[in-house]
């Protein structure tokens, strides 16, 4: 392993507590410092992926969205509701730009296993919504089973599609059946 992937998955095994027990305390300064620490290491002119910054658009869109829905449709309420209640706080929207730094650098391998990626966004979103409603960070309003259903099916989609969109597409002028400049 490198130390650019060390630092990647490091800073990102770091954001989530950092964040979630930051929310459950009331304080955001942990998830935006090891958020932003994320940041600045991963849009660096040197390590930088050209996919980055429009990661970053595409997982702050869907997450806003995502994790908005949950509140309005009465599934789950969230800790420290800033910067407007109803709608997805600034700490969780610090986690998907950590997802998004990621999705090009540490875990650019599951680019290829999307199917992996699914499984493991359905079994592994209601664990990690779950642990944050133990720290304090969530609450589930609705019945469990609903929770585990509406966040395991999201993320058994968004996760993958998410990987998906961040693959590399061929240039046109790159195709077999273009001739190429000379």
């Amino acid at each position: 392993m490198t130390r650019a992937f060390l630092i990647n998955q490091g800073l990102f095994q770091l954001a989530w507590p950092a964040c979630v027990i930051g929310a459950a305390y009331g304080i955001f300064w942990t998830g935006l410092l090891v958020v932003g620490l994320l940041a600045l290491w991963q849009l660096n002119r040197r390590n930088r992926h050209p996919l980055d910054l429009r990661m970053i658009g595409v997982c702050l869109g869907l997450g806003f969205v995502l994790d908005s829905a949950w509140v309005q449709l009465g599934l789950l309420e969230y800790a420290m509701a800033w910067p407007a209640s109803g709608f997805a706080p600034l700490w969780i929207m610090l986690l998907w730009v950590a997802v998004a730094l990621v999705i090009n650098h540490s875990m650019a391998a599951f680019k290829r296993r999307l199917i992996v990626l699914a499984v493991a966004g359905a079994v592994g979103s209601p664990f990690s919504y779950y642990a944050g409603a133990r720290f304090g960070a969530v609450e589930w309003l609705a019945p469990a089973w609903q929770v585990i259903l509406a966040t395991g099916l999201s993320w058994a989609i968004v996760l993958p599609l998410l990987f998906w969109l961040a693959r590399e597409r061929p240039a046109l002028s790159s195709r077999p059946d273009q001739p190429q400049p000379t």
